[in-house]
Parts: C-alpha cells; structure tokens; sequence
C-alpha cells in the first residue's frame, strides 16, 4: 500500500482529520477522522514509500501495548477505510 498525494493531516475544532488538497482530491463525503493512534501510524509512514499491514503492526506495537491480533485486525479496518476513501492505494 502507499498513501496517495494531495491528503494533509489537520485539526478541526480538536479533531484530526486527513483532508484532501487541490481539486482533484475534493470529495467531503470521504473525510476520515483520526483517533491519536490513527495519527501515530499516519504520520509513521512515508508518503514515497509502500507499506505493508505488518510494517503498521510492527510500528504500532513499538509504541503501544497491545496484543498483536487485536492491532492487526484494527489496521486492517483503518487501511480498509482508507482505501474506500481513496487515501491510500493497494
């Protein structure tokens, strides 16, 4: 996977939000909002390289403690998310 250009991390009204720049990108139906956990993994991934579910499970367990299965099945939902949104590609 690997983010897709044009998508900016910022705070509205204390809540993060991932929102698109340039018009090609504009579609406010798919806005995501980012829990801090979210944001530590947006934020951990390079925008030039591709990534995997596993590299975001390792990277989310060097930081939080929790049990492998339960971060696995939380990044798999929030890359699905993404992907439907249309903020990162397969």
């Amino acid at each position: 996977m690997k983010k897709k250009p044009g998508f900016m991390l910022r705070s509205v009204c204390g809540e993060q939000f991932l929102i698109a720049e340039g018009e090609e990108n504009i579609d406010f139906s798919n806005l995501v909002s980012l829990n801090e956990t979210s944001v530590f993994l947006w934020n951990a991934i390079d925008e030039e390289q591709e990534f995997t579910i596993d590299e975001l499970v390792d990277i989310l367990l060097s930081e939080y403690e929790v049990p492998r299965d339960t971060a696995r099945e939380d990044i798999e939902s929030l890359c699905r998310k993404m992907i439907d949104a249309g903020i990162i590609a397969e």
